[in-house]
């Protein structure tokens, strides 16, 4: 297990945010829960305003579902290039299942995603991405918000 803090958070920032720089993102979407803190942070990188998140689950703990669950909505009428933002890409169920739904309900809209991990045996890899994932990570987001004894 690797454990990922907030230094190595704070120092992949501005590589990730400079990859995704050159697509102009209008909008950035958070996939909720894991992405909802990177997508902040990206936001405020990119000085982009419109930032929204969808709850998607493929996880209960550190074991995944049989199926995908897309809950909530999200409004991009308004958005012509869409950054989906997720911590990562570990199977790629949750995006694969995600993306079809955004890109149908919004055909005008170009979508990239961004993560700060992918494995490579994902069923889909994101447009942007810094490190291969090859064992499980624990976020600082997963870990250090948790009440006392919660661990």
């Amino acid at each position: 297990m690797i454990t990922y803090n907030y230094e190595h958070f704070k120092n992949d920032l501005q590589p990730l945010s400079t990859q995704c720089e050159a697509f102009q993102p209008d909008t950035i979407l958070g996939v909720a829960r894991g992405g909802v803190t990177l997508a902040h942070a990206l936001s405020m990188s990119l000085e982009v305003r419109n930032l929204q998140s969808i709850r998607v689950e493929s996880y209960d703990g550190d074991s995944r579902r049989e199926s995908v669950s897309v809950l909530g909505k999200c409004d991009l009428t308004q958005s012509k290039r869409v950054l989906v933002v997720d911590d990562i890409v570990d199977s790629g169920h949750t995006l694969a299942a995600l993306m079809p739904i955004l890109s149908s309900e919004y055909p005008n809209c170009d979508f990239k995603i961004a993560t700060l991990f992918t494995k490579p045996t994902a069923l889909l890899q994101p447009d942007f991405c810094l490190h291969e994932a090859h064992e499980w990570i624990e976020f600082f987001w997963e870990r250090d918000f948790l009440k006392a004894g919660s661990l």
